[in-house]
């Protein structure tokens, strides 16, 4: 395990209890809808009916009851995090939805998963914390099926354009949205790549599919 997926495992087992509330929390100050951003993302992946899901750092599962409503009961979802302790909480939470879903202990470059196992791959939030954003992504493209929608967003302000007040706040108190979008880490054999921004434009999200 990477030092710094250690590090990211230890801050996310102390914070699992109070996740959602600072999630939700920080939509609020941003002036938007996390459920109705979220939707949005999920949008992107294309799913259908019966098709198998993958979502990389699954966290307590807020996604997966947006994207049951696109797979119905005959899709499989499966979800992977580094956390034991928001992979409990995210148990919980789908026991209480009616879910049923294969959650995973892992890590996001060394996904345990067989090649184009998946019909999307699915990841928000947290891979500008990963010790190896490169392997991350090429793993995500490696365990979807080919033509495969593989949507990664996480947080992050654009460089092109005027910032507003939001944005330069969020910049000067949490550094980490000043790391680009991973655009330059994508494998090049990936097609139809995307970069949009979404969340107030305070999170981006990259879309490819798997050759």
């Amino acid at each position: 395990m990477y030092e710094t997926e250690r590090r990211s495992r230890d801050y996310y087992e102390g914070r699992a209890r109070w996740y959602d509330w600072a999630n939700r929390i920080a939509a609020l100050l941003r002036g938007v809808s996390g459920i109705r951003e979220r939707r949005k993302a999920v949008r992107h992946l294309g799913l259908t009916p019966g098709d198998r899901v993958l979502e990389v750092s699954v966290g307590t599962g807020t996604n997966l009851p947006l994207i049951a409503e696109h797979v119905g009961p005959a899709g499989r979802l499966v979800g992977l995090d580094i956390s034991p302790a928001m992979l409990a909480r995210c148990r919980k939470k789908m026991r209480g939805e009616g879910l049923e879903v294969d959650l995973v202990e892992g890590e996001a470059a060394h996904l345990p998963f067989a090649d184009r196992a998946f019909d999307a791959v699915f990841h928000h939030g947290g891979i500008a914390e990963f010790g190896d954003r490169r392997g991350a992504i090429a793993e995500m493209m490696r365990v979807a099926k080919p033509g495969a929608k593989v949507v990664v967003c996480d947080v992050g302000v654009p460089s092109d354009r005027k910032l507003g007040l939001t944005s330069r706040l969020l910049l000067k108190f949490q550094p980490i949205y000043d790391q680009p979008p991973p655009i330059d880490l994508i494998p090049r054999q990936a097609k139809d790549v995307r970069l949009s921004w979404f969340h107030g434009g305070a999170w981006y999200m990259i879309e490819l599919v798997s050759p």
